[in-house]
């Protein structure tokens, strides 16, 4: 059994408007992450969030839907479960424009697979978000990944409480400021964290060379600390 995400919205466009936006690497480039074409049958491949990933089309009608399959390729604990993962967009005309859902699956039915499911979540709501700004006004303004200054080297997960901690990059911010996997991070530099918005927030505010200070939940204790801010660690192939 796998997890999947499912999400609706409808856009003030044409079908023929939308499908070109969500599928021309050319317009990918615009609103999306960097993109490239690997392959003659439109694969294409981008890297995010340190993980590379490689989607081809493997089923589709022109104007209708298309379904691809994205490999994930990278290092464990980086954030991301690796694997495959599925995504069909369907396109349905509407009196107002265009009516996209897009369907996404592939994520183990594991406490790792469902943080990861409801972190590509909350990226798929402001990559749509992108998109819808993109179509409504014709400005490519991709704020989902635009501006990111630094990173605080953690593998993160929404929970009820707030951010628990999953995995911690050597040589990151949050090893060198203390915390550890389970922690529950709650503040940084006095501003109170909630969820990944919060810390999206924060490491365009601040950049890399900036000390900041941490404060986490452990154990039933609170503790703090600080330590310098880096730029982001690309993970290489392999574990």
């Amino acid at each position: 059994m796998t997890l999947s995400n499912e999400r609706s919205f409808e856009v003030p466009v044409p079908v023929e408007r939308a499908w070109t936006a969500m599928t021309d690497p050319k317009e990918l480039n615009l609103w999306y992450f960097p993109v490239e074409a690997v392959g003659d049958d439109g694969s294409i491949r981008a890297e995010i969030c340190g993980v590379e990933r490689t989607s081809e089309v493997v089923g589709g009608e022109l104007h209708r839907f298309f379904h691809t399959r994205t490999r994930l390729s990278g290092r464990e604990g980086f954030g991301v479960v690796m694997g495959t993962r599925e995504m069909r967009v369907a396109f349905a005309p509407t009196a107002r424009g265009t009516r996209i859902t897009i369907t996404q699956s592939g994520w183990p039915d594991t406490p790792e697979g469902d943080c990861d499911r409801r972190a590509t979540a909350h990226g798929s709501r402001e990559s749509i978000a992108d998109l819808e700004l993109y179509l409504r006004t014709g400005v490519p303004f991709p704020r989902h990944h635009h501006g990111v200054h630094c990173d605080l080297g953690l593998s993160l997960c929404e929970g009820p409480a707030g951010l628990e901690v999953r995995a911690v990059q050597p040589g990151a911010f949050g090893e060198r400021v203390g915390l550890a996997a389970g922690d529950l991070l709650v503040e940084l530099d006095g501003a109170s964290l909630f969820g990944f918005a919060e810390v999206a927030f924060f490491t365009k505010l601040r950049r890399a060379g900036d000390k900041a200070r941490a404060r986490w939940i452990r154990d039933g204790a609170l503790h703090e600390g600080e330590a310098e801010l880096r730029e982001r660690i690309v993970p290489g192939p392999g574990a």
